[in-house]
């Protein structure tokens, strides 16, 4: 059985048979897979018609660190694991946002939908925020110095706190 697309509703059907059994109900799901037989379904002339239904940026790789690719779907595209009995499938190989219930994209079942997606660089509006409350650049850095041992400062733009780190024994 493979990935359907009803082209009314925009929605794609993920069977169970397509994914890597793992032990007792839980499965993997291949995102980067997922997203090519999704890419493969709306080239076909069924569904050249409709609009992109993801985003992909591919891994890329950063001073010897490679991150991960990121799928997003967009245009109102949702995603739902069959059959809708209870068993677990965890999302892997891609950030994604195949398990967002909240905004529609997956379509919630019986199926528990696990999500693997991992943070490496983030903007945090919350902390973006702090930032210009205080004045700062969100391109300052902060800055810690001291000998160490009796005081460190932590300074901040223009913002500087001083302290004495304590020691912590064991007994």
């Amino acid at each position: 059985m493979a990935i359907t697309l009803d082209p009314a509703t925009r929605v794609f059907s993920v069977p169970q048979s397509d994914l890597t059994l793992v032990s007792g109900t839980l499965y993997d799901a291949d995102t980067d897979q997922i997203r090519k037989d999704m890419f493969t379904l709306l080239a076909s002339e069924s569904y050249i018609w409709l609009p992109d239904a993801f985003v992909h940026n591919a891994e890329v790789t950063v001073a010897g660190t490679t991150y991960a690719r990121l799928i997003e779907m967009i245009n109102n595209f949702s995603i739902q694991f069959t059959p809708n009995t209870q068993w677990t499938v965890r999302l892997v190989g891609s950030n994604n946002n195949m398990f967002d219930a909240q905004n529609g994209i997956l379509i919630q079942n019986q199926v528990q939908v696990i999500p693997t997606n991992s943070a490496g660089l983030i903007t945090n509006p919350e902390i973006l925020d702090i930032y210009k409350v205080m004045g700062l650049d969100i391109n300052d850095q902060p800055i810690l110095s001291g000998n160490g041992e009796t005081t460190k400062t932590l300074t901040l733009g223009n913002f500087s706190v001083t302290y004495t780190p304590t020691s912590i024994s064991r007994d």
